[in-house]
């Protein structure tokens, strides 16, 4: 069978899309499976593609099956508007949706330009409905589904299937080479995306991921990861375990076969503060892979913070753990939860932390319930908007307890705060002189450095985000 897995435009707002651009993994691995059972698959990016050329190109190679990826809530009206125009040009095409974001809420996917919604892991889903569609047999017998038909939404069997990760295919990146160079992550570039386990075994109440993955864990071996980055040509890794070094033993055995391969990338990885505090070897280890980079998610700075999202983590080892990493030298950057309920206050405690700890890279998420997390089911009934472009964690879309224009001008200010920090501890001077290093090592580029620049500028203006819910009303009635 004839198959296109397309990746909606990058077309939203703020939030992540302004700082990072990565492959479609998980439309590499369904990829992978389907081309080892003998189909014929081609990916489409509409990020880089552009709506309209992207639509070009799946005209073309008419399909006879278009998967789609919905990993994240702001992606639903994108994705919506591809189905359609899919289903307007290729209207004998049978068109499936899946992803993270589709599979925690599947019912917003009743829509009559999608067939079905795979819930679940792609891989143990869409090989047997891809059969189905082929056989044009009943597609009601094939488990992790949900089916759009003309009585409305019809569930099949929930999917139990769960595959050790070392049995499934490799991901199919050849089907991404003509996009490769373009993915990045900050001023890392080009970039490629390296799963080595899935799921969390713990319970963040912001967080779907243990959900998705039923509280499982899963890792892939040592010698498996080592293949799968023996066909990695990017320089740079991000390593998208939702919580690396989870296995303390395995961790050092990656770390271990890596060096002996030979194999030195630019390594980001995401890891929880307690672990680097009881095992800080595993920097040193790893930083003998090549470069180390680490994503911390710090959330709150005090244990009743912590406390209010589930994070089962203590104020004591966040800092340890930064401490832990300045003394090796490794990059790192930390991640705050701002909550909607803040006053003028708890915006300054968290600016005298970053002072005090010099964490100068530092992001700030607003608390967004969204769809499939605990904290929607909490929340859902508060939550004042209809705009999913606005669940992009920079935008708040339950009421806040200052004034929105005063809560904007408090958040914002925390992105101009922090780099000041940086100012203060590194100096305008010196960032200059690594960036036009970096530019004259090709290790970046102007395009990248003018998009970081940007980024600066736009987060720490507070009008920025009060513009986008004034422009929200507009923006729901368009994609209805």
């Amino acid at each position: 069978m004839r198959i296109a897995l397309i990746k909606p435009a990058n077309d939203g707002i703020l939030g992540l899309e302004l700082i990072t651009l990565v492959e479609p993994l998980g439309l590499e691995c369904v990829a992978g499976v389907l081309e080892r059972d003998g189909h014929e698959v081609r990916i489409i990016d509409l990020r880089l593609d552009g709506f309209e050329k992207g639509m070009a190109k799946c005209e073309s190679y008419a399909p006879e099956l278009v998967g789609f990826q919905c990993n994240f809530t702001t992606e639903r009206y994108r994705l919506v508007r591809a189905t359609r125009e899919v289903r307007r040009r290729a209207p004998r095409a049978f068109t499936l949706v899946g992803g993270h974001d589709c599979s925690r809420d599947p019912h917003w996917f009743n829509d009559s330009s999608i067939d079905a919604v795979a819930i679940g892991d792609g891989e143990e889903i869409v090989a047997a409905i891809v059969n189905a569609v082929e056989r044009r047999a009943d597609l009601a017998t094939v488990p992790g589904m949900m089916l759009n038909t003309a009585g409305g939404p019809r569930f099949t069997p929930p999917s139990t299937a769960r595959s050790e990760l070392d049995t499934l295919p490799l991901p199919a990146r050849h089907l991404v080479s003509e996009y490769a160079d373009q993915y990045y992550i900050n001023f890392r570039k080009p970039l490629a995306l390296l799963e080595t386990a899935r799921g969390c075994p713990f319970s963040c109440n912001f967080c779907s991921v243990w959900k998705f993955h039923d509280s499982t864990f899963r890792m892939k071996s040592a010698g498996q990861v080592v293949r799968e980055l023996e066909t990695i040509s990017a320089p740079n890794i991000f390593v998208t375990d939702d919580i690396f070094w989870m296995h303390h033993a395995r961790s050092l055995e990656m770390a271990r076969v890596i060096r002996a391969s030979g194999i030195r990338k630019f390594y980001t990885v995401q890891t929880r503060t307690d672990i680097i505090c009881k095992f800080p070897e595993l920097i040193d280890e790893w930083r003998e892979c090549g470069n180390l980079a680490v994503f911390l998610g710090v959330e709150k700075v005090d244990d009743a913070g912590l406390a209010s999202v589930n994070k089962l983590n203590k104020a004591s080892h966040n800092e340890r753990a930064i401490e832990i990493l300045k003394q090796r030298d490794v990059g790192f950057t930390c991640n705050f939860i701002v909550d909607p309920t803040w006053q003028r206050e708890d915006f300054q405690k968290l600016k005298d932390w970053i002072e005090a700890h010099a964490t100068y890279n530092s992001g700030f998420s607003i608390l967004t319930p969204l769809p499939g997390t605990d904290l929607w089911d909490e929340a859902k009934a508060n939550v004042n908007t209809q705009d999913w472009e606005l669940f992009d964690i920079v935008h708040s879309v339950l009421p806040t307890t200052l004034p929105i224009d005063e809560f904007y001008q408090e958040y914002s200010a925390l992105w101009r705060h922090a780099l000041a920090v940086r100012y203060k501890h590194r100096g305008r001077a010196r960032m200059y002189v690594q960036l036009v290093a970096g530019l004259a090592a090709g290790k970046v580029n102007l395009t990248m450095v003018k998009r970081g620049w940007n980024m600066a500028k736009i987060m720490g203006e507070p009008t920025t985000f009060l513009r986008q819910h004034e422009e929200s009303a507009a923006r729901v009635r368009t994609a209805a």
